[in-house]
């Protein structure tokens, strides 16, 4: 029986939308349009560096940037103008969803009601998601991310363990360091401090800059402890998983029955993971933010 299944299988050519069993065509009953959504939901994700920054990334900036000064609140305006013209239906911010989300939604609604107070506030989740939300006359913004993961690697004597040193050991030193991305990190560190805000958000959201985050993740970080305790594999398998759950997130926080645009706002590391995904979905069409940052 199961030798048959595979025979059968091997016999069927699918080209197109059209299934041939040798000369015969056979109907194929799942057409294109059983795969796609009601209304495709148009999507875009601004890819930023953090205004307030935990200092939780491998690299640490350098170059200070108050996104509460006077000169940075213009551009800041500039950016929104922007934004505003992709229209966004609902604005998904880099907030814990299940810790964070009944929190941010009060804040949200002080904050048109002028009892929550965000002129001090230098995180983007309000200088940029509640300023453009209420400029858009929405009543909610919407916490998307997940909660913190533990560390999903091996048992070991964190505090004296030395990635170099270990990295050493293996041989993979060179090759994990083959590309100089802390470099790249600088540059763009020292580049923000440089460059009106608007100006600089198009520069870290293009498609090759994107690209070259992405690639630091796998050509680095996988190659921590391969062949051995999978640390760095285990360590982007996580950043993965964060990104499917934020991904997850939004597909429940979209309304597939009515005609949705969707903006997110995460740190750039984020932007092209999320992006593949949601090219992939059936029920959305991803839009490029960097088309209303010119």
């Amino acid at each position: 029986m199961k030798n048959s299944i595979l025979i059968s299988i091997s016999v069927l050519t699918v080209i197109s939308c059209e299934i041939k069993k040798g000369n015969q065509s056979i109907p194929d009953p799942f057409s294109p349009k059983e795969f796609v959504g009601k209304h495709k939901a148009r999507v875009s994700v601004l890819g930023l560096f953090h205004f307030s920054n935990p200092g939780l990334d491998s690299y640490k900036p350098k170059f200070s940037f108050d996104i509460l000064s006077e000169e940075h609140q213009k551009e800041l305006d500039m950016v929104l103008d922007a934004l505003e013209k992709f229209q966004p239906t609902k604005i998904l911010v880099e907030n814990p969803r299940v810790s964070e989300d009944s929190v941010l939604t009060a804040s949200f609604k002080g904050y048109l009601n002028d009892t929550f107070d965000i002129s001090k506030r230098t995180s983007e989740t309000y200088q940029v998601g509640f300023k453009l939300a209420k400029r858009l006359g929405h009543q909610k913004v919407y916490a998307s991310d997940t909660e913190p993961l533990e560390w999903c690697g091996v048992t070991m004597d964190w505090e004296n363990y030395d990635e170099e040193k270990y990295l050493r050991s293996t041989g993979n030193l060179e090759k994990s360091r083959r590309y100089d991305y802390l470099k790249k990190s600088r540059f763009e560190d020292s580049l923000k401090t440089e460059i009106p805000l608007k100006e600089y958000l198009r520069f870290i959201n293009e498609p090759s800059n994107r690209l070259k985050n992405h690639q630091g993740y796998l050509t680095e970080l996988s190659l921590i402890g391969a062949g051995d305790w999978y640390n760095g594999a285990d360590a982007l398998a996580r950043w993965y998983r964060r990104n499917i759950r934020i991904f997850a997130n939004t597909y429940d926080i979209t309304d597939l029955q009515n005609e949705e645009r969707i903006l997110l706002i995460y740190g750039s590391g984020h932007v092209h993971t999320l992006r593949q995904m949601f090219m992939d979905s059936p029920d959305f069409e991803y839009v490029e933010i960097t088309d209303y940052l010119n």
